[in-house]
């Protein structure tokens, strides 16, 4: 028998005897959830540029997307706290998914 096939049958013998050495199984695990699921952003308010002057300063970062001559931007400030990781837009035709 090969040295590698010896180890192996080993390896299944012993948790085949032993199934305490298999999965762990930890009765006490109780998983939390650390922050609230937020519905996903699958439709987002998009307003004209000219219109943005409320919304966003003119030093601000913002995350540029262009795709088929169709352009928008994505305030960082607005992709940066737990309820808004993540938008998912349409944009030249295609789903996207904007994040920072």
């Amino acid at each position: 028998m090969t040295r590698p096939l010896y180890f192996a049958l080993l390896f299944f013998l012993t948790i085949a005897l032993c199934p305490q050495l298999g999965v762990a199984q930890d009765d006490d695990f109780a998983p939390r959830q650390v922050v609230r699921a937020f519905d996903a952003i699958t439709a987002p308010d998009i307003v004209p540029a000219a219109e943005a002057k409320g919304w966003v300063r003119d030093d601000e970062l913002v995350l540029g997307v262009v795709i088929a001559g169709e352009a928008r931007a994505y305030p960082i400030n607005m992709l940066t706290s737990p309820s808004r990781e993540i938008i998912n837009d349409n944009l030249g035709g295609r789903a996207i998914a904007a994040t920072w």
